[in-house]
């Protein structure tokens, strides 16, 4: 008979359909703070320029693979909001009694789930605390807080308005940029050589400039990872940021500057081809400056 309530519960529950797109409830968790994932308080003034930030409404940007993202009012700023479902290891389950949460409770999913988090955070913590520059990070929040006192306006991708307390969301603010491939597809469009060769130069220095020092990147796509603010280069998708355990490891910068370029080189030869020899000449007069 201790079953029989369960199944009552989990029948209901197996015809339900999980609303499409973002939704809040699939960006709120009710994690305790962990002291992994504090990072310094912001000053007082990043406090009056994230009261300002905060002080616009955001509208609903994109879905990625880890984040679902708005962008500021004065489209500078993209605001991310993390993917629960992906790292959640909490469940209803979690309030059945004992036998129940024996029969049922997916501890092999938990803990994959739990190991996701944990990549994910480290990731962007790293970007936090040693690749602002390289990524774009303005501000990261992991733990829930009392300190922001913001209340913040977000707008749907169905136009409704929502009101949210940051305090208690797990987000990341970053400097928006234009995706990598659009930025160099206008440029060359325009008949801006200089300018989308100055930029792959950008995109080269930031890459190098990362390893140098000491982290690596499991996911290095050209075409969605990175963007330019002007024809400044970051790493827009910071999720898949590690340690490399050897300091301007020479092999690991290689193989990613390799691999990077051939991305490049590609994708001019497909939609540029009349400025491919420039773009090689350009990565291989960097790739020699690097290799000296």
């Amino acid at each position: 008979m201790q079953f029989i309530w369960v199944f009552a519960l989990l029948i209901p529950l197996s015809g339900c359909e999980r609303p499409k797109g973002f939704t809040l409830k699939k960006v709120l968790s009710q994690y305790e703070n962990d002291p992994r994932w504090e990072v310094l308080s912001p000053s007082s003034y990043e406090q009056d320029q994230l009261n300002e930030i905060f002080s616009r409404p955001f509208s609903y940007l994109e879905s990625g693979n880890h984040c679902y993202a708005f962008v500021s009012e004065n489209d500078q700023f993209v605001l991310k909001f993390f993917k629960q479902k992906h790292m959640r290891t909490q469940s209803f389950i979690d309030y059945f009694p004992m036998p129940a949460k024996i029969l049922f409770y997916p501890t092999k999913k938990c803990m994959r789930r739990k190991k996701e988090r944990e990549k994910s955070f480290n990731s962007y913590k790293i970007a936090y605390e040693h690749l602002k520059k390289e990524t774009g990070i303005f501000y990261l929040h992991l733990n829930k807080t009392d300190h922001l006192n913001q209340m913040v306006t977000l707008i749907d991708q169905h136009g409704d308005k929502m009101i949210v307390d940051i305090d208690d969301m797990e987000f990341l603010i970053q400097r928006k940029a234009e995706v990598g491939y659009k930025h160099l597809d206008r440029l060359f469009s325009e008949g801006k050589q200089e300018e989308a060769l100055e930029s792959i130069v950008s995109l080269i220095s930031i890459i190098s400039h990362r390893i140098e020092k000491g982290f690596f990147d499991k996911d290095l796509q050209f075409f969605k990872n990175f963007g330019f603010i002007g024809n400044q280069a970051i790493e827009i998708d910071i999720g898949e940021l590690r340690p490399n355990p050897v300091i301007k490891n020479t092999h690991a910068m290689r193989e990613e500057l390799s691999e990077i370029s051939k991305q490049l080189i590609s994708w001019v030869e497909s939609h540029h081809p009349e400025y491919k020899s420039e773009v090689e000449g350009v990565i291989e007069d960097m790739l020699n400056q690097i290799r000296g």
